[in-house]
């Protein structure tokens, strides 16, 4: 396997992670925040909470699709999901209950030890500012 298969790979599954955790974030606005935050109320999680993880869910799962920060929103993922099945899914079998859950984390752990670079924002940014970086060295 070349290296351009693994980041295909991680290209998708970047992609999927985004977009579950874009779309989970939207369905917590749709209608109001007002529902999430009565829900994270019930289970003892400040109201305050929800609009965090809405915004970190919505904003980050835009963000991993373009390949924008995606070792930190992988690491902002990975908080979420730890969240919710210590709170929201603790005590919830692991089948037809927290297995979503644990995969949304190993895909975001992927995502955070390796990143994704294949059609990724970060790595275009990057390769643009070392190629201006290494033509300025070489007129330096």
């Amino acid at each position: 396997m070349n290296n351009k298969t693994i980041e295909i790979g991680l290209f998708f599954s970047r992609i999927m992670i985004g977009l579950i955790f874009l779309l989970h974030g939207w369905s917590k606005f749709e209608g109001g925040i007002s529902g999430t935050v009565g829900f994270f109320e019930s289970i003892g999680i400040p109201g305050f909470m929800a609009s965090v993880v809405a915004v970190i869910e919505l904003a980050g799962g835009a963000a991993m699709i373009l390949g924008l920060g995606t070792r930190v929103f992988a690491l902002l993922f990975i908080a979420v999901m730890v969240g919710a099945v210590f709170t929201a899914k603790a005590g919830q079998p692991f089948l037809m209950g927290t297995e979503f859950d644990y995969m949304l984390m190993a895909g975001s752990l992927t995502l955070l030890l390796t990143g994704s670079r294949f059609l990724a924002l970060d790595y275009l940014f990057n390769r643009q500012g070392a190629t201006r970086q290494n033509s300025q060295n070489v007129s330096a």
